[in-house]
């Protein structure tokens, strides 16, 4: 396994669903925060596309603006069985939002110094 498939296994990934893109946000945050990673993956299918491109933009321009940025965006499709009809095969839109940190989160309490 190389260092780069490596890498990309350590990526925290937030699953956007029907919740409040504000919960998404503040998910996003805490992991930032605390876990302080490079990159950052926001994924989901369907109707929460537009979700998840809300929560990457309220991030890069409210929250944390200089500090992160999108570094890539992957979109595709998945086959899923219907459940009512398992001869029915359904197509759901995807995307992958990989955003990546520019700099490091500097605390207030560090500045003043």
């Amino acid at each position: 396994m190389s260092a780069e498939q490596t890498q990309e296994e350590n990526v925290p990934v937030i699953y956007i669903g029907k919740k409040p893109l504000i919960r998404y946000v503040m998910a996003a945050m805490a992991i930032i925060l605390n876990e302080a990673p490079k990159k950052l993956k926001i994924s989901a299918r369907g109707r929460a596309i537009s979700r998840a491109v809300d929560v990457a933009e309220v991030l890069r321009t409210r929250y944390l603006p200089g500090i992160i940025d999108v570094e890539d965006i992957k979109i595709g499709t998945d086959e899923i069985r219907n459940p009512q009809d398992p001869n029915r095969i359904d197509r759901v839109s995807t995307i992958e939002i990989t955003l990546i940190k520019k700099r490091d989160i500097v605390p207030t309490e560090a500045k003043s110094s």
